[in-house]
C-alpha cells in the first residue's frame, strides 16, 4: 500500500460526516454528564454558548429517560454573534468548550490528538461498504465483533490509540479485520512469573496453544543460541509492542537473553472491540489472548500489569465457583467466560525506578481467556455485549434486529433479551437462531 493510499478514507466529504457525528455524541453525552446545559430556544432548538460567547451551536433533541439526550445529526449549526452560520469543525468545538469540558492547556492538545484520531477512523469506517443491523443480526461472531462501528458508547474520544501509526491502525484496529499473528518472546523464568487455574498447569497450557511443530521451531531457537529451553516460559506479545517497546524498552532485556526473540506463532488472530484482546480464527476453541498494548487509547495506557496478572486466575477460579453454586445463575444458565493463565515479565530496573500502577511495569505480560465457542449448545451463537449497543449508519439498533430475526415481537421480545438474574447474558431467540445467545465478556475498551 502507497502512502497515499493509506490515507484514502480522509476526504473532505467524509471528514466533514466524521465531525458532525462526534459534535452530535459529544453534545449529547456532555449533557447527559451535566458538563454542558443548553438552553431552549423558541423555535424549539437548542442552544450551547462557547466559553467566550463567539460561537453557538444549535440543535433539535429528544431528551429521554435518565436524562438521555437524542440529537438530530443534520440539526447541528454552528453561528457567530451575528447570527451568521459558520462551518462545523470538530477540533474547534473541544477548544470552544475547553472551559467547561475540564481540559487544561496540558490536557487540550492530547485530547485533541485523540479526538483527531477518533475522527480518522470514523473516516475509515465511513468509507467502507454499510452493513446493514439487519444483516449483521445473521453474521458470524467475528463479522459481529469487527462489523461494529462505534466504539465505546459514551466516552467522546474512543478511539484514540495514540501510538498507532496509519498503517499500524490498517493493521491491528479491530474494525479493519486484519489477521494478526501474535510475536512469541522466550522469557527467563527467574524473571516472569506464571500462573493458572486449579485444573491448569503450564504445560498443558502451551501443549493446548501451540502445535508440536511450534514448540519444536521454538526449543531450536533457544538451543542453536546455546540456551536452555527448560530455563524459559513463552509469552505471546502484540506485534506493535515488540516493534514499537520491548525492541527498544527492553534492550537490555534481550541483549543479556532475559527475553529471545522466537517469531511469529502459526495461528491468526483477529483484534476485538478492546483492541489488545485476540480471538484465535484458526482454532475457535482456543483460548482468548489479551496482550500489554501501551498505546494512549481514552486516556490511559492499555498496558497490562504483571503483578495483577498474578492473582487473575485465582479470582476467576473463585468467581466461577461462586457462579456454579448459585441457584439463580444455575436456573439461567449464566456462567462467566474464565480468564485461564497469565504470565508477566518483571523488568528490575523500571520496577525499581517507579511506583506501582505505573505504565513502565505494564509494558510485558498477557493471560489466556477461555474461549467461548466449546460450550454452545445446538442451535446457540455468540455476541459481545458490546454488539447490543450497536446502530448501524442508518440508525437502526443491533439489538433490534435480533429481536425480529427471532420471531418474537415487543413487549416480549424485549423480556426475552433481558433478565433481571442475568443482566450480561443475553438469552432472546428462537430454538434455531439465536436461541439463548450467549454473549461473551468484551474487556475494557
Amino acid at each position: 500500500m502507497s502512502p497515499r493510499d493509506a490515507v484514502a478514507h480522509l476526504t473532505p466529504d467524509l471528514w466533514d460526516r466524521a465531525g458532525r457525528l462526534l459534535i452530535r455524541k459529544a453534545l449529547a453525552e456532555f449533557t447527559h454528564e451535566r458538563l454542558l446545559a443548553p438552553e431552549l430556544g423558541p423555535d424549539g432548538r437548542y442552544a450551547v454558548t462557547s466559553d467566550d460567547g463567539a460561537v453557538t451551536y444549535r440543535f433539535a433533541a429528544r431528551v429521554l429517560s435518565l436524562d438521555h439526550w437524542l440529537v438530530e445529526t443534520d440539526s447541528i449549526t454552528r453561528h457567530d454573534r451575528t447570527g451568521t452560520e459558520l462551518p462545523l469543525d470538530a477540533l474547534d468545538f473541544f477548544i470552544e468548550l475547553r472551559g467547561r469540558l475540564g481540559l487544561s492547556q496540558e490536557i487540550l492538545p492530547v485530547y485533541l490528538e485523540e479526538i483527531s484520531s477518533t475522527l480518522s477512523g470514523t473516516a475509515f469506517k465511513l468509507a467502507g461498504e454499510p452493513v446493514a443491523a439487519a444483516e449483521l443480526a445473521k453474521s458470524g461472531f467475528q463479522e459481529i465483533e469487527t462489523g461494529m462501528t462505534e466504539g465505546h458508547p459514551c466516552f467522546v474520544a474512543n478511539n484514540g490509540r495514540l501510538g498507532f501509526g496509519i498503517h499500524e491502525y490498517l493493521s491491528y484496529a479491530p474494525e479493519t479485520a486484519s489477521p494478526v499473528h501474535l510475536i512469541w518472546l522466550a522469557a527467563r523464568r527467574d524473571r516472569s512469573t506464571f500462573t493458572s487455574s486449579a485444573d491448569l498447569d503450564y504445560d498443558a497450557l502451551i501443549h493446548s496453544e501451540l502445535s508440536e511443530e511450534t514448540r519444536a521451531r521454538f526449543a531450536r531457537t533457544l538451543t542453536d543460541l546455546g540456551l536452555n529451553p527448560a530455563d524459559y516460559h513463552l509469552l505471546p506479545v502484540h506485534p506493535w509492542q515488540w516493534w514499537n517497546k520491548l525492541s527498544v524498552s527492553f534492550a537490555a532485556e534481550v541483549a543479556r537473553q532475559h527475553l529471545v526473540c522466537l517469531g511469529p506463532g502459526d495461528d491468526a488472530y483477529l483484534a476485538q472491540q478492546s483492541i489488545r484482546t485476540f480471538f484465535n480464527t484458526s482454532d475457535e476453541s482456543k483460548h482468548y489472548v489479551k496482550t500489554a498494548l501501551s498505546v494512549l487509547n481514552m486516556g490511559f495506557m492499555r498496558g497490562l500489569s504483571a503483578a495483577y496478572m498474578e492473582a487473575t486466575p485465582a479470582i476467576n477460579d473463585w468467581l466461577a465457583s461462586l457462579i456454579a453454586s448459585d441457584e439463580v445463575f444455575r436456573a439461567t444458565r449464566f456462567s462467566i467466560i474464565r480468564e485461564r493463565a497469565a504470565i508477566g515479565y518483571h523488568h528490575r530496573q523500571y520496577e525499581t525506578a517507579t511506583a506501582k500502577g505505573s505504565p513502565y511495569r505494564k509494558m510485558l505480560a498477557a493471560l489466556w481467556r477461555e474461549s467461548p465457542v466449546p460450550s454452545l449448545e445446538p442451535g446457540q451463537r455468540l455476541a459481545t455485549m458490546a454488539s447490543l449497543l450497536h446502530t448501524d449508519p442508518d440508525g437502526a439498533p443491533f439489538v433490534s434486529a435480533l429481536i425480529e430475526e427471532s420471531g418474537l415481537t415487543p413487549p416480549r421480545g424485549y423480556a426475552a433479551t433481558w433478565t433481571p438474574t442475568s443482566p450480561r447474558c443475553c438469552t432472546a431467540s428462537t430454538p434455531t437462531t439465536w436461541s439463548s445467545c450467549r454473549t461473551a465478556r468484551t474487556s475494557s475498551w
